[in-house]
């Protein structure tokens, strides 16, 4: 309520922190002259709080002068306060949190990043125990670069974990190891530049993509995203010297799947231009209902570019991606590699090699996938709870995320980027929109749970909905 946040470990008191806030509300002018407080029950019960600390607030507030009692009708904010001009450029108390809390102050910032796992779970001892191996290893072996394409028993264990989890049937020379599916992309921009000049990119989309194609001076055609993924069907064709950019398992950050029907219509557009789709296959493995949901790759092998990663099943610090690229494209994307001098440390991927073929990769993204099933069901049962019809959750149940989209426009407006006062931070969904006009999805805030517990979550968005509730009040 009022927009009032309090700090749980700060060094000053409840009644402190209330007063203060309070005051600058008043001082303001948002609390304006007249305004009825609400109830001392009802504040208690909304902050957490024991109802005494609310009446030592009044009561404080009113010796103050900013406050004033009326018998049999409640207590309302004092008349004579002149409201203290702001300075131009400077955010409202309603834009700003009221009392700030610094990064020194606060003892934890809950961050809803969005594709980052839970790094506490990261079997990091059985890791550790390959990586001394490989190292071993590595001191009789020759010391050069290695394969360009990257270590052989790698590609062959990705052969065969693609083809178990994906239905992806490919050859261990299709595969490309890289380091990170964004040197991936970046890769295949350099490499294609040749014989294309745009890309056909969903809007919304993740912002490494799209500056990584705009850097190497590709046009961006921009296509909407709804439920079912890119709008297809708002192109008549694909045009020629561009490419396509695709999430289709699970698009970021709206959490939509291409349809079947799409994913057909793309598959016939792209032979029909004679050109290729770049499918970015982030997080797949975790779909949290059904079973997984096939890639793009699987309908045509020789149109479809599949990047894939392990920084969302494993751990973003391994910075090992990789790409199964059709047999027309192999020699050029290799060549570029070679001539860039583009390798991935051996020793990493000697060990990874080892830890799939010996399973526990898929032991690993069973376990983590019953994990953030629980934390997504945490987090859509306290959303609804706090902001009931204010908003819909959309998206396929998968993944580390989830888009929250808000009804009233008052809740778009607020200043999402600017919330680690409050103690929490999140990504706005406009931030991830390319068009000027944001559309109907882009009004709406993108939640990550990968790596926060479920206390964190609840804790997060208790912090959220404080940030939020002047809009609640008023709504």
């Amino acid at each position: 309520m009022y927009g009032i946040y309090i700090d749980r470990e700060s060094k000053r008191s409840v009644t402190h922190q209330v007063c203060q806030q309070l005051r600058r509300l008043i001082e303001s002018g948002q609390l304006a002259a007249g305004t009825r407080l609400l109830p001392t029950r009802v504040l208690a019960k909304e902050w957490g709080i024991a109802r005494n600390v609310v009446i030592e607030v009044y009561e404080q507030l009113t010796a103050e002068g900013y406050l004033e009692g009326r018998v049999g009708s409640g207590t309302y904010v004092a008349s004579g306060i002149v409201p203290s001009p702001r300075p131009r450029n400077e955010p409202s108390v309603s834009e700003q949190p009221i009392d700030k809390v610094t990064s020194t102050e606060h003892s934890h910032l809950i961050d809803f990043a969005a594709g980052i796992p839970d790094q506490k779970m990261f079997p990091r001892h059985i890791w550790a125990k390959y990586l001394k191996q490989a190292a071993e290893a590595s001191v009789n072996a020759n010391h050069d670069y290695g394969h360009i394409k990257g270590d052989k028993t790698l590609r062959s264990a990705i052969c065969d974990y693609v083809f178990r989890s994906k239905g992806i049937q490919c050859s261990s020379d299709q595969i490309v190891i890289v380091s990170g599916a964004s040197e991936g992309l970046l890769l295949l921009a350099k490499s294609l530049a040749s014989r294309f000049h745009s890309i056909y990119i969903e809007d919304p989309t993740i912002d490494i993509t799209r500056d990584i194609f705009q850097m190497m001076n590709y046009r961006l055609v921009p296509v909407e995203v709804d439920h079912s993924g890119m709008r297809i069907d708002s192109l008549a064709s694909f045009a020629p010297g561009h490419l396509v950019l695709l999430t289709p398992s699970h698009q970021f950050p709206s959490g939509s799947v291409l349809s079947i029907q799409r994913r057909h219509q793309v598959i016939r557009m792209l032979e029909e231009a004679d050109s290729f789709v770049i499918e970015d296959d982030y997080d797949s493995e975790f779909r949290l209902r059904g079973i997984p949901v096939p890639p793009l790759q699987t309908l045509s092998p020789s149109r479809v570019i599949y990047v894939g990663t392990f920084s969302k099943t494993l751990t973003p610090s391994l910075r090992i991606g990789f790409m199964i690229v059709p047999p027309d494209l192999t020699d050029a994307i290799t060549k570029m590699k070679d001539k860039l001098n583009i390798h991935t440390p051996a020793v990493i991927q000697q060990a990874l090699s080892r830890f799939i073929l010996d399973g526990h990769l898929e032991r690993h993204i069973h376990k983590m996938k019953n994990v953030y099933k629980k934390r997504r069901n945490v987090l859509t049962e306290r959303l609804h709870h706090l902001f009931g019809a204010d908003i819909s959750i959309v998206g396929d149940d998968a993944g580390m995320h989830l888009q929250v989209i808000f009804g009233p426009q008052a809740y778009a407006l607020l200043p999402w980027n600017d919330t680690a006062s409050y103690g929490f931070r999140v990504e706005p969904s406009s931030n991830y929109s390319i068009s000027p006009s944001c559309p109907p999805s882009s009004t709406g805030i993108v939640l990550g749970y990968g790596n926060l517990s479920t206390e964190e979550i609840e804790e997060g968005l208790s912090r959220l909905y404080s940030f939020a509730s002047p809009c609640k009040d008023s709504s």
